[in-house]
């Protein structure tokens, strides 16, 4: 049976994925390593299908397996939920049906996942970079989940020292963060019979209390446990929501608050939530309520279908005791587009969230009154009302936002970076507006916007964990301005514009001293985003830090590898081009692609060369002056100014000092800096 299944999964990454795969890479190499490596690719971007739903053509996009992958063969991401996901995934193709996944397999997939974390993008392959922007936005959200996703063409289970190196790996980046979740020859066998573009999926379910409406058309009602909710999502994946026009990829705001009530109080869940609706061809029940639907689609509930799933994977036992009221509709019988009509009412009833509750109350009237009367600005305090543009006032969640980074207690910080819905329940909410005025209020608005604005024109500095920080700390940061400055709310109006201009020279102090904070492991993590994703990691580097002040210890200094300055210098004294030339180290015609260093550069130049691939690639030419020659327009360049001359050409602001060799790499090399040093390196023969 093994080799049938192996040969229809073949015949369907063939029928899917021949069209869309890139194999440029290897024009020049043998037939049979072209087909493996087809095989292979087409294989991971099967598993992207069947993990997110995406097209072919979508999954195929997802796939950057080439040199310089560093063990991820494909990259899926889900950016836009509050809860953004990241798949990862390493695929193995084997024709005897027989792939495993090994300690070298782990390595590598370990070594690949810590230059993502990092923000080392630059040491992959160009395939990356049109994932770049949701993936780099998704690892600087706390709350982002990553799954690892061993894809393999057999049918062996992980082995008991892989998987105990995968559980290290867990521990050290956090379980809550990382799950692995394997696919093996069975989970893509029933990916094709279930059909890749029309899914058909039959389900089960035990509802004790089943009843039925007759008229107009039938249906039925009960309640079901939502373990077996939780078996449909883990068995079906996106096939359960086909007929859905909301796809759950990732968690969203409302997923977390079921999550929660799953985790903390299952019991109740059935008074919290609306349950779910379930379309079905015909469905078939027993007398004891053992229900079979037959090419069912869950329409209304997928995030609550996806939410279950998610504490399923946490705590089996406590969402075992939850229940949750389901409705189904056999289509038989009814009129055309009848489905259609159901699945469009069913999600298109808006709900309240909690933040409209807030405007209401007595609080923000008062702010509204003040900053009109009292500032001459505007405070828009209900949802869909217009936000004032900077200068003319702020809304009310930038306001709770500010006033949360100036309050004493850095767990109200925290939540307004982790946890913003959080921000509205009765525990947040009534601290962080206990006393407020216009006046106050628009202060701590006027203070966080500076650190964010100081973060952002500064973002070329920093490279590495402290461009991180600066990317996802900007309310930490706020946080400590304001405990540094205790009389931020008090002093004079004069003396005000003094302390906004002080902003940025304390800021970049801060910064350091939180950096310090992380490098020193207070928070008993070296990851910047993990300090985000528990209150006691962020309280502990609040308070190192203030220790810090405390002790009268003068302010850290960033460590190299965190100063884009730094490492610029250190590539030019490289002499790499010399280095490479006197050694003989890189042959005539062997070709180089172009891979931006830092965030602000992948910003101005992606794009751009994105438009012409020729843009991206060069040949090595023997000439220590000029020994780029640029397939874009023939001409032969320094690497450095070939780098101007892109940024000239991409109508982007040049550079002052930019070291090309740090940016131009030879595929499965590194760049020309890292050959240089390699070579270096060497001992004297």
């Amino acid at each position: 049976m093994k080799d049938l299944h192996v040969r229809q999964l073949e015949s369907e990454l063939d029928a899917q994925f021949s069209q869309f795969i890139d194999l440029t890479d290897l024009t020049d190499r043998p037939k049979h390593i072209k087909r493996s490596s087809f095989l292979s690719r087409a294989l991971a971007a099967l598993s992207v299908h069947v993990l997110t739903g995406m097209t072919p053509e979508q999954s195929a996009k997802c796939v950057i397996d080439s040199f310089d992958d560093w063990g991820i063969d494909a990259i899926a991401v889900d950016a836009d939920s509050e809860v953004p996901q990241v798949w990862i995934i390493q695929a193995k193709w084997s024709k005897e049906g027989n792939a495993t996944f090994d300690g070298n397999a782990l390595r590598a997939l370990e070594d690949g996942l810590r230059k993502l974390v990092r923000g080392e993008y630059n040491r992959f392959n160009r395939r990356i970079d049109p994932l770049v922007p949701d993936l780099d936005s998704a690892l600087n959200n706390p709350r982002v989940k990553i799954v690892l996703v061993p894809a393999l063409a057999g049918d062996q289970i992980i082995s008991p020292n892989v998987q105990s190196g995968l559980t290290e790996l867990r521990n050290e980046f956090d379980p809550e963060v990382m799950r692995v979740e394997p696919l093996l020859l069975s989970d893509f066998i029933a990916a094709i019979r279930a059909g890749i573009h029309d899914p058909r999926v039959n389900l089960r379910a035990k509802m004790t209390d089943l009843r039925f409406l007759e008229e107009p058309y039938l249906a039925y009602f009960g309640n079901i446990s939502a373990d077996q909710i939780a078996s449909w999502y883990s068995g079906e994946r996106h096939r359960l929501f086909r007929r859905n026009i909301r796809h759950p990829l990732g968690l969203t705001k409302v997923n977390s608050g079921i999550v929660d009530t799953l985790l903390s109080e299952p019991e109740k869940f059935w008074y919290f939530h609306n349950g779910i609706t379930v379309l079905c061809d015909r469905m078939e029940a027993g007398l004891r309520g053992d229900l079979e639907l037959l090419g069912a689609s869950v329409v209304n509930g997928a995030q609550t279908v996806a939410s279950i799933h998610e504490a399923y994977e946490r705590n089996p036992a406590s969402v075992a005791k939850a229940r949750i009221s389901v409705r189904v509709i056999p289509l038989q019988g009814t009129p055309q587009n009848f489905d259609r009509r159901v699945t469009v009412a069913t999600n298109t009833q808006n709900g309240v969230a909690q933040q409209d509750f807030r405007a209401l109350d007595k609080i923000q009237a008062r702010l509204r009154y003040e900053f009109d009367v009292v500032l001459d600005l505007k405070y828009a305090n209900k949802r869909g009302e217009s936000v004032p543009d900077a200068s003319q006032g702020c809304g009310i969640l930038e306001a709770a936002v500010a006033l949360a980074c100036s309050h004493p207690n850095p767990e109200m910080s925290f939540r307004s970076n982790s946890e913003e819905r959080r921000i509205w329940s009765d525990d947040t909410y009534f601290e962080i507006f206990r006393h407020p005025d216009a006046r106050k209020t628009w202060r701590a608005v006027q203070v966080v916007r500076e650190v964010g604005i100081f973060l952002q024109d500064t973002q070329s500095d920093r490279e590495g964990k402290a461009a991180s920080l600066a990317d996802q700390g900007r309310n930490l940061i706020s946080h400590l301005f304001f405990q540094k400055n205790p009389e931020w709310s008090t002093i004079p109006d004069s003396e005000w514009g003094i302390l906004l201009v002080d902003v940025s020279v304390q800021v970049s102090e801060i910064l350091r001293w939180v950096m310090a904070a992380i490098d020193s492991g207070a928070a008993e993590t070296l990851q910047v985003w993990s300090i985000f994703r528990t209150a006691r990691r962020y309280v502990a580097i609040v308070e190192f830090v203030k220790q810090g002040w405390v002790s009268g210890r003068p302010t850290p200094e960033l460590a190299p590898d965190y100063k884009a300055e730094e490492r610029e210098r250190r590539a030019r004294q490289a002499n790499a081009v010399t280095v490479i030339i006197d050694a003989g180290a890189i042959e005539e015609g062997v070709h180089l692609e172009f891979r931006p260093a830092t965030k602000p550069e992948r910003k101005a130049l992606s794009a751009w060369v994105s438009e012409d691939p020729r843009r991206s690639r060069a040949t090595w030419v023997d000439d220590k002056t000029n020994p780029l020659l640029w397939e874009w327009d023939g001409g032969r360049y320094s690497p450095s100014r070939l780098v101007q001359v892109m940024f000239e050409l991409a109508g982007k602001d040049v550079p002052k000092a930019v070291q090309g060799t740090r940016r131009w790499f030879v595929p499965d090399r590194g760049s020309l800096v890292d050959i240089a040093d390699s070579i270096r390196s060497e001992p004297e023969g």
